[in-house]
Parts: structure tokens; C-alpha cells; sequence
């Protein structure tokens, strides 16, 4: 837990009807690659190579040298510390989704979690003293004391701004809307078997949210269901 990095929030909502939609959030703004081709590029890249064993040292700085989205990314990433707790950072979706109204009109937006105590951050010299399960730990301790609180916010596209590139940030002073809020209350003590059960899939949707042409939004569900397979048959 003390070492830098992505931190995610996804979250299942059971609605009325019996069906359930998710949202999905992780605490640098964007995502590393364009398509799921570049995606495979960048983690082909991390791997080893067979004359030494070890990853080629300038294939990652070679990848994000040709993928000024993915450089972006990894600066974003790099400049993030480790939050103080998981209830005192921000997450961010990467991809757009269109909403459209009851009267037909329809804009698109990402989701933002931010977090009702604010943000706070470990001092980079503390955080590698940090117990491996200090986050855990303090999200136990927290909700001992009342709710872990999120607004769910949507940041609104204007014209132009892309929608199909998840590398790509919007200006910051882009309308964003308060959608609701999301309390926190417990840990399920069924955690670590629901979790291997659960599939948290930004595909899955409800009526007037549509996806856009974002092609790594559109792999996704694909691979979580082979992701799935491998966690609860053994594949």
C-alpha cells in the first residue's frame, strides 16, 4: 500500500428493476493508451526479453517517446502520491459515455468520485514505512466512525472535446454536475469471495446512458468475461 500507484473505485448499483449498472474510477485522470492495440503494445514492452531475462530498458521510454497520450499519462501517474487513505482521493473514469434526456437531447460526460474529506497524501519518505495494508487498515478504522463519503460528479463534453480517446483529459473548467453522493458504510466480511464472483463491467449501463466509440471501452466487457472464466473455472 505504500507504493505509488493507481488506486481504483467500482462501484455496482442494484436498481429498481432487478438489474444492476456499474461505474468504474481510478485515481489518475485518463488511461495509457488510445485502443487495445497500443495497450498491448505498452505491456508487451514491460516484458523480458530472452537474450537477458529482463525488460528491454528503453522499450517503455521508446513506447511513450511514440504515444505523446501515454507519456501524459505516466507524468500524471509519476506526480501522484500515495493517498492517505482510500476515502481521501479523487477518481476519475476514463471514458465518455452519452446521456440523453427524456426530451431527446443527449450531451456526453465522464464520472468523477471526489471525496467529501478531501484529498490527503502520504509524505513520499513515509510512505515506503507504511504497513502493506495501511490503506485497509485505515478504511476499517474510518468506517468504525461513520461513512466514507463521494460525490459523484459528470463532467459535461462541449463541442470538439474528444470523446473516443481515453488518453485524452477535457479542460478542467468543463461543467461538471452532481449526480449524488455515495456513502460507504462497511466492509463486507464476504470481500475476498465476492470479489472473485463480481464482474464490474463500464459496458454495463441503464436506459438514457449509451457508450461511445472509445475502442478500449468497447473491449472491455469481452475481457472481463475471459477474466472471469480464468478466476471462477480455473482456466
Amino acid at each position: 500500500d505504500g507504493q505509488p500507484g493507481v488506486r481504483s473505485l467500482a462501484v455496482k448499483f442494484q436498481l429498481p428493476d432487478g438489474k444492476s449498472t456499474d461505474v468504474l474510477a481510478n485515481s489518475v485522470e485518463g488511461f495509457v493508451a488510445r485502443t487495445p492495440e497500443e495497450f498491448l503494445e505498452f505491456l508487451r514492452a514491460q516484458l523480458p526479453v530472452p537474450a537477458t531475462g529482463k525488460p528491454d530498458p528503453d522499450a517503455v521510454p521508446r513506447f511513450l517517446g511514440a504515444h505523446p497520450g501515454a507519456k501524459a499519462f505516466v507524468g500524471r501517474l509519476m506526480q501522484r502520491a500515495v493517498p492517505a487513505s482510500y476515502a481521501q482521493v479523487s477518481y476519475h473514469a476514463e471514458h465518455a459515455f452519452r446521456f440523453t434526456a427524456a426530451d431527446g437531447s443527449s450531451r456526453f460526460g465522464r464520472y468523477h468520485f471526489m471525496p467529501e474529506a478531501g484529498e490527503s497524501f502520504v509524505d513520499p519518505k513515509e510512505a515506503g514505512t507504511r504497513s502493506a495494508t495501511f490503506l485497509r487498515d485505515e478504511l476499517e478504522g474510518r468506517l468504525r466512525k461513520g461513512p466514507a463519503v463521494f460525490r459523484l460528479l459528470l463532467q459535461v463534453a462541449e463541442a470538439g472535446d474528444p470523446t473516443d480517446d481515453p488518453t485524452a483529459l477535457w479542460p478542467a473548467e468543463r461543467q461538471r454536475v452532481e449526480l449524488g453522493r455515495l456513502d460507504i458504510a462497511s466492509i463486507s466480511p464476504s470481500s475476498l469471495a465476492d470479489e472473485r464472483k463480481l464482474i464490474f463491467d463500464p459496458s454495463n449501463r441503464t436506459d438514457g446512458i449509451d457508450l461511445s466509440t472509445d475502442p478500449v471501452l468497447l473491449a472491455r466487457s469481452a475481457a472481463y468475461s475471459i477474466s472471469y472464466d480464468y478466476r471462477t473455472k480455473g482456466k
